[in-house]
């Protein structure tokens, strides 16, 4: 007898091209932050989880910061959920640079 799984899957609320290396970063109602290389379909990065939902991301000019708003977003209905919040994350050259393979 085979069980059935399931997954629970969020949405994705924010993307954010790098200015420079031509990657972007996605954030999502699950409160991740990754970094992808569009090209090579590749995760980059994955940063540490964020207490709720992202709703917001955007790099500065060069691309050595990164804004990420986390706001909940109503994904699992009304509840209590974290203050609204805005973090500036350093990001280095090798967390947003495409991979060669």
């Amino acid at each position: 007898k085979k069980e059935e799984s399931t997954q629970l899957l969020y949405p994705v609320n924010a993307l954010a091209f790098h200015p420079k290396y031509g990657t972007f970063a996605s954030g999502g109602g699950d409160g991740t932050v990754a970094v992808w290389d569009g090209i090579a379909k590749k995760r980059i990065v994955l940063y540490p989880e964020y207490k709720t939902s992202i709703s917001y991301l955007d790099y500065n000019h060069d691309g050595t910061l990164l804004a990420i708003a986390q706001s909940y977003t109503y994904e699992s209905g009304e509840k209590d959920h974290p203050s609204d919040a805005i973090f500036i994350r350093r990001v280095t050259e090798q967390e947003c640079r495409k991979r060669i393979v």
